[in-house]
């Protein structure tokens, strides 16, 4: 049996690392390896060293394998999962989802909400939205709520990227639902940011400019305070987009300059790019456009260093 913590996560997934539950009489005794493993990767996560967590979960799946435990395969496999995509290693992070599944699938256990979740996160990022959509369809089908609100959000974001207007008011409402039907809601800030994210769209969406920045606003401090930095940038991002809307050039180009660095830092260079390309098409000021330009060059010269390794 597995529950969900509420350890620091990193980037757009935002996903809550996984860890066993408490062993009784009838359960086989501690893997002390594995334990040991475990708690090394999760304080990587804890202090941001995610190579070492990699490590530590890579080698945690090696004695979940060894151990020939269904519930220590899901557990390792799914949080090394987590921080290869927290690191940006889209494929990686993708390859072993397949392979979790593949060792689960020979134990009998083909049916796992929280793996079709982590996977819907990778499609997502390699821009594979409708095979993103179809998983998170299976997945908001379990009765955990963690799970259920997860895939609202990223539901409602797809919606929002192919301007699915009905799909994002659907998932929106149910998010709001959950708030509703669940006290705890109120206790998770990350969940409050999810639902204010998809309210600042569809504010921003319907042409409710001033109330899509406030909103954004309020979302942006929540993810810095939660070290939730790919999704702080999203919330620069809306607030770029109103104020373009509403005439305001210049905040629009330093908000957009802003999710730039930021993206860029998170090695998202193809976003950074975009970001910052738009700066230079607003021609919002001398400073704000040569900043831009500078750090695109820098981009440029990052990656084809990274090219030629």
């Amino acid at each position: 049996m597995m529950r969900f913590t509420n350890k620091l996560s990193y980037g757009f997934t935002l996903f809550l690392l996984l860890s066993a539950c408490g062993v009784s009489q009838n359960e086989p005794p501690k893997d002390d390896p594995l334990e040991r493993t475990m708690n090394v990767a999760k304080q990587g996560v804890y202090y941001n060293r995610l190579k070492q967590a990699e490590i530590n979960y890579k080698k945690s799946y090696q004695y979940a394998l060894t151990r020939d435990d269904r519930d220590d395969i899901k557990n390792a496999g799914y949080n090394l999962a987590v921080v290869q995509l927290d690191m940006n290693q889209l494929q990686q992070a993708y390859d072993t989802i397949r392979k979790v599944h593949n060792d689960l699938y020979i134990r009998n256990d083909d049916n796992s909400p929280e793996l079709d979740l982590v996977e819907a996160a990778i499609l997502y990022r390699l821009h594979r939205e409708n095979d993103a959509l179809r998983l998170l369809q299976n997945a908001e089908k379990t009765n955990q709520d963690d799970i259920q609100e997860r895939a609202y959000f990223f539901m409602g974001l797809i919606a929002k990227d192919q301007n699915n207007l009905s799909l994002l008011v659907e998932n929106s409402q149910k998010l709001d639902q959950i708030f509703k039907n669940n006290k705890k809601a109120y206790k998770e800030e990350s969940w409050k940011a999810d639902q204010g994210e998809l309210h600042a769209w569809l504010a921003y969406k319907n042409g409710k400019y001033d109330e899509a920045i406030t909103t954004a606003q309020y979302v942006e401090v929540n993810r810095r305070q939660q070290i939730e930095y790919r999704a702080m940038v999203r919330a620069l991002v809306i607030q770029a987009m109103a104020n373009r809307a509403k005439g305001n050039a210049k905040q629009a180009a330093n908000l957009l300059l802003r999710a730039g660095k930021s993206s860029a830092l998170l090695k998202d260079y193809s976003d950074a790019k975009s970001y910052l390309s738009q700066v230079m098409n607003l021609h919002s000021d001398e400073l704000t456009y040569n900043l831009a330009s500078q750090e695109l060059v820098s981009i440029v010269q990052i990656e084809l260093k990274e090219k030629n390794k």
